[in-house]
C-alpha cells in the first residue's frame, strides 16, 4: 500500500447560512479531507510569512501579509492528511466509498449584470448531503483532480 499524499487541494468551498463557513478541499490518493479556514488560522500564516522579512521594511511586510492569504491553502501540500485532519476541530473527510455522487455545475454568467455566480458542488455520502459554492477554480480542473478517485460517482 503506498504511503499518503496530497494529490490536490481546491480553496475557496463555502457552505452554510450565506457562506460562512470556508474549507480547503484536500485530495489524497485515498481520501478528502475538507478543512476548515479560520481566522486564528490565517493570522498563524500571516505570522510565519511575515518572520521571514523582518529585515526587509514594511512595504516587504505588506506584501507578505496579503499574498499569505491568497496562498494559504498552498500549505497543505506539505503537511501530512492526517495532521490536517486534526488541524481544527470542524475539519472532517470523506472517503471515496462513502460517496454516492458529486455533481459539480459551473457557475452561470449575467451579462446583464457583468455577473458570475459561482460554481456549486453537491456531494452525497452515507447519512449526508452539502452543497459548496466556490470561486476561483475552473469546475473542470476541479473534476480533474476528483476523477481518479470518483469514477463513474462524478458528475
Amino acid at each position: 500500500m503506498q504511503p499518503e499524499k496530497v494529490m490536490g487541494v481546491l480553496p475557496n468551498l463555502s457552505d452554510g447560512f450565506f457562506g460562512q463557513r470556508s474549507y480547503s478541499l484536500v485530495i489524497t490518493n485515498y481520501r478528502f479531507i475538507f478543512a476548515e479556514v479560520n481566522n486564528q488560522l490565517i493570522k498563524e500564516e500571516q505570522k510565519k510569512a511575515v518572520a521571514g522579512t523582518e529585515d526587509k521594511g514594511l512595504i516587504s511586510k505588506w506584501k507578505a501579509t496579503v499574498s499569505s492569504g491568497f496562498r494559504f491553502h498552498e500549505r497543505y501540500y506539505n503537511m501530512n492528511p492526517q495532521a490536517i485532519l486534526q488541524e481544527s476541530p470542524n475539519n472532517y473527510e470523506i472517503r471515496p466509498e462513502q460517496i454516492k455522487t458529486v455533481k459539480i455545475m459551473e457557475g452561470s454568467y449575467n451579462l446583464d449584470s457583468n455577473y458570475k455566480y459561482p460554481n456549486t458542488m453537491v456531494i452525497k455520502w452515507t447519512g449526508k448531503k452539502k452543497k459548496f459554492k466556490f470561486e476561483g477554480v475552473d469546475s473542470k480542473k476541479e473534476k480533474e483532480m476528483m476523477a481518479p478517485l470518483l469514477g463513474s460517482k462524478l458528475r
